[in-house]
């Protein structure tokens, strides 16, 4: 990369961190289907992104349904693509600055999911598209750089991805735009390693904050639920 781009050169730590908090739920995924009940209760139990329990306050599935996964082959595309694209985000946003990219983007795929789809959810790939959404974020700040390191191969495979999401039934796409946009704004609202956080990111970051609030608010009231219920007409 070029000389005025500063990257962090540290090994991915919060990357391996990732994976392993993964494994460990799919591990208790495993002793729980094997020894006591069946995959859909052990999912349920566990975290998954399953809209009535939302609306009813179980607002942490949003962040769960993340860490979980419906089989092997489910956990190891997902754990294959963090093993890839995980160290090359970390070392242009730094570990925090990733950790708050992986984690709203996440949030936001739970979300876009809660909103618009009414089928259980589980997995990683909606951060997993946040990944690519800071990769979008560094093109649009770095695009010479982004064009002689990744090219047009980073495109089509994010393109790919979301028509094999439409392609595939079994898939929650719109977990991974809702985690695409959500990488994408997280990413434009941290900054990429060592830039300084500015007021125009401060603002961008409380936005993004206060339309993730509101979004959850309509979603929850589609059930019947609220996150304020004292303000309910």
């Amino acid at each position: 990369m070029s000389d005025f781009l500063s990257i962090n050169r540290r090994r991915p730590y919060f990357t391996y961190a990732l994976i392993a908090v993964n494994l460990l739920f799919f591990a208790a995924e495993s002793i729980l289907q094997l020894f006591f009940m069946p995959e859909g209760q052990m999912l349920v139990l566990l975290g998954a992104k399953i809209n009535p329990l939302i609306a009813r306050g179980e607002l942490w599935r949003l962040l769960t349904a993340c860490f979980l996964h419906s089989g092997p082959m489910h956990i190891l595309f997902n754990l294959f693509a963090l093993y890839i694209w995980g160290p090359q985000v970390e070392a242009l946003l730094g570990r925090l600055r990733f950790g708050i990219v992986y984690t709203g983007a996440g949030l936001f795929g739970s979300l876009c999911s809660f909103l618009f789809s009414n089928s259980v959810s589980v997995g990683a790939s909606g951060a997993i598209f946040g990944l690519f959404g800071a990769f979008l974020y560094f093109r649009t700040r770095h695009r010479q750089v982004f064009n002689q390191v990744f090219g047009m191969q980073l495109l089509v495979v994010i393109g790919a991805n979301l028509v094999m999401g439409f392609l595939n039934a079994g898939t929650d796409n719109f977990a991974h735009i809702g985690g695409l946009i959500g990488g994408f704004s997280a990413a434009f609202s941290t900054g990429l390693y060592r830039e300084k956080w500015t007021l125009p990111r401060a603002l961008a970051a409380l936005g993004l904050a206060l339309l993730f609030l509101c979004a959850l608010e309509w979603g929850m009231r589609r059930y019947g639920g609220s996150l304020f219920p004292f303000l309910a007409l």
